[in-house]
């Protein structure tokens, strides 16, 4: 029985197919001929130039001038265009909601940010991030046209097949559809995914992902998750949502509750929302501390950032609770490690902004549980992007949209290997 992700054998799918193939040579390359592209991809000459003159049509490829003769005529190169089109990603975070204009290149354009009213409920976030992305339209003279669609990163577990966001403990949201809801405000095609996953995203198309096949992002901000990519494609499960990396139990019988519902997870004791709380909880508890006059005896004003702050500075409290943290996520990255077996790990989010002591802890824990050698040699690294992680992956998944013509469904699904194979079978 065929599924709605199976190829439909249509002239007009395999052309599709033969563009994305033509695409992606031409933007991993610094300028190539046709006879060139026609060589790589197995494709026929005839059919390449018909390919390269709608890419060029749709600005999405342009001549760059002239290569090496090797005889002949000198060949005409061709380059990815990505400074006529332009894409908006936003980062929907529960403190607050930053987006940026961007064209294909990763070249950011403007940037805009308000406070997320999380409490005001789903709709007035909507509101609010419509109200974003206009700021960032207006840019452009409000002309929509040169927008190709909005990329949204969103906290939660988010259906794949229903298109909706299931369950976000961070918003305290349960079936909501936020495409539906911005529609009303921005007629612009908009695509919502993971947040952890979408920084992963980012990082495939404009960051390690250029180096590296099998990579693992790790988001430690307000929560925890995980973006996972096998073989140059994302990891999302049979709905979806893959990545629940911070809900992974690790003290079985902590009184720790965490926003899920459960006791115990990674996120309840790793998180920047854990490491708050505890500093909260002790600061209570009458232990001295500098975060009292941080706060200027406001406990509830403490954040992560607080804490990360005062432990640089010396402060004992603020650095046994970031010690006690990081231990619990170098643990489960090691556990991911061993489970995944990736060449790297890349760690975002506001959290890695504590840096060497952070990394150190994850190291250490590595090494001391990793199952073999190769786990010591396992890449850790900062998120190409920093603190625009969440914003450039959410960009990103316009851009593997416009790269995979409309087949995104069928293509981000399949392992790399396989979508060459399924490649190679077309005329």
């Amino acid at each position: 029985m065929r599924t709605d992700k199976e190829p439909t054998g249509n002239s007009k799918y395999i052309f599709g197919l033969n563009k994305v193939r033509a695409i992606t040579i031409i933007r991993n390359s610094d300028g190539i001929s046709r006879a060139e592209i026609a060589k790589m991809s197995g494709l026929s000459a005839p059919t390449v130039s018909r390919i390269v003159e709608a890419l060029i049509t749709d600005g999405m490829v342009t001549e760059i001038g002239e290569g090496k003769s090797n005889g002949g005529r000198r060949p005409t190169l061709l380059a990815f265009s990505g400074s006529s089109n332009y894409v908006i990603g936003i980062d929907l975070g529960t403190t607050k909601t930053h987006g940026i204009l961007s064209d294909l290149d990763a070249k950011i354009i403007a940037e805009a940010q308000c406070p997320t009213p999380v409490e005001s409920g789903f709709e007035s976030v909507m509101e609010q991030t419509a109200a974003v992305i206009s700021d960032l339209k207006a840019h452009l003279g409000g002309d929509d046209k040169q927008i190709l669609g909005i990329g949204m990163a969103v906290a939660g577990l988010i259906n794949r097949h229903r298109k909706v966001v299931e369950f976000s403990p961070d918003f305290h949201w349960h079936d909501v559809d936020v495409v539906r809801e911005l529609k009303r405000h921005h007629n612009l095609p908009i695509i919502f995914d993971n947040v952890s996953r979408v920084m992963a995203l980012g990082e495939l198309s404009y960051g390690i992902g250029r180096t590296y096949d099998h990579f693992i992002l790790v988001n430690v901000g307000y929560g925890i998750g995980a973006g996972i990519i096998i073989d140059g494609a994302p990891l999302f499960g049979p709905l979806g949502m893959a990545g629940e990396f911070g809900h992974i139990t690790l003290e079985k019988n902590s009184q720790i509750r965490c926003d899920c519902g459960n006791f115990g997870c990674l996120e309840a004791l790793a998180s920047g929302n854990a490491i708050a709380k505890t500093a909260r909880a002790a600061l209570r508890s009458g232990i001295s501390s500098d975060l009292s006059d941080m706060c200027e005896g406001n406990f509830r004003r403490i954040t992560a950032r607080h804490v990360a702050t005062a432990a640089s500075s010396g402060d004992a409290l603020s650095r046994r609770i970031l010690g006690e943290a990081f231990e619990y996520l170098g643990i489960g990255i090691a556990g991911l490690i061993n489970l995944f077996t990736p060449e790297a790990i890349v760690i975002a989010g506001g959290v890695a902004e504590a840096g060497d002591v952070l990394f150190d802890s994850v190291r250490e824990a590595v090494r001391s549980r990793g199952l073999n050698k190769a786990a010591g040699k396992v890449i850790l690294k900062p998120a190409t992007f920093g603190h625009r992680a969440a914003a450039m992956g959410a960009a990103s998944l316009i851009l593997q949209d416009v790269l995979s013509l409309e087949h995104a469904d069928h293509i981000t699904m399949m392992p790399k290997k396989a979508f060459a194979e399924a490649l190679s079978d077309s005329p």
